[in-house]
């Protein structure tokens, strides 16, 4: 089993559309940085176009690629990544922000082109690994990161779906990806492949993990059923339970989706969070200096379980590159 962490990297508070955007939340990365060296943890920073802008993030993210001590991927944010359209949904950083999943095969080939260059341009390496705002990811996604000579995606969430999460007006809304498992596997077109990394996301709990079919049918079903309410409220809270330091978050936590994903063979345990976590009052989830001082108490708990079970730190692309199913 390896580890790897991926970081949204991205503007300040995305939970507030229609405004400008600001980066000033990559001000408090090196210190991030500084404890992923102190446990020889290599981050896979994930970019957004409006980082590829700011010069402060050009100076740093070049030199964890340059150094490797990290990797630069690609984050796409369709909201803040070129080219636009005058309509609702496709304007920049608009009050909709549109799934990936939704946006017309061509404009969506455009903005990857686009956003591909411009990490290239900024940071003088060319990405390979990526994954979409919102989670955003559908077969002609993975098609147009193929054509652009990605080998890597981690957008998606198992046990969860985001179909009541709406984008573009009239839209399909989010994914659906309650199926999926953690478990690696592969999206092939005309002889090339993408694996797709899932994020970490497990059922620790009875009976949730004794049953795949169960679970479809909890995760599916669970706010229209006063029986699986009561059961989620009695012992299912949190349930499933991702590979991200939320705020609730314990290191007896960390320990249990790691157990879980130890007993189900899993070649990967991927974390996620934003890099606006970084930052006090940046996220909704951090909303002050005391909630990230929790936050570094959290993650170093877990690099120390890493530490303890010898588990190694990859990047995502280095990750795909070594994989055998």
């Amino acid at each position: 089993m390896k580890f790897i962490l991926t970081i949204d990297t991205e503007g300040d508070n995305q939970w507030d559309h229609g405004i400008g955007i600001s980066v000033e939340n990559i001000r408090y990365v090196p210190r991030f940085q500084d404890l992923c060296n102190k446990y020889k943890i290599k981050p896979t920073y994930l970019v957004t176009s409006e980082i590829c802008n700011d010069e402060f993030s050009k100076e740093i993210f070049s030199e964890y690629a340059k150094s490797e001590i990290a990797e630069i991927g690609t984050h796409l944010h369709s909201w803040t990544t070129p080219p636009f359209l005058d309509m609702e949904g496709y304007r920049y950083n608009d009050d909709i922000h549109a799934f990936a999943s939704e946006i017309p095969e061509e404009l969506m080939s455009e903005k990857l082109k686009t956003l591909t260059g411009q990490i290239e341009k900024s940071f003088d390496v060319r990405p390979t690994s990526f994954r979409s705002g919102r989670y955003g990811f559908n077969e002609n996604v993975a098609r147009i990161l193929t054509d652009l000579s990605y080998t890597v995606d981690s957008s998606v969430t198992p046990y969860t779906s985001w179909t009541t999460h709406k984008g573009l007006p009239g839209g399909s809304g989010g994914s659906d990806f309650i199926d999926k498992t953690p478990v690696p596997y592969n999206y092939s077109f005309n002889g090339h492949t993408l694996l797709e990394i899932p994020i970490t996301i497990l059922p620790t709990r009875f009976p949730l993990n004794f049953s795949k079919s169960f679970a479809d049918h909890y995760y599916r079903n669970v706010k229209g059923s006063y029986f699986l309410r009561a059961l989620r409220k009695l012992r299912l809270t949190h349930q499933p339970l991702w590979l991200r330091p939320h705020n609730f978050m314990t290191p007896e936590l960390f320990g249990e989706i790691y157990h879980e994903a130890k007993k189900n063979n899993l070649p990967f345990l991927v974390m996620m969070f934003h890099s606006s976590e970084l930052m006090a009052g940046c996220s909704i989830y951090r909303k002050d200096q005391d909630a990230i001082e929790k936050l570094y108490e959290l993650l170093e708990s877990f690099f120390m379980i890493l530490k303890k079970e010898n588990i190694e730190s990859v990047t995502l692309s280095n990750a795909a590159l070594n994989y055998q199913a």
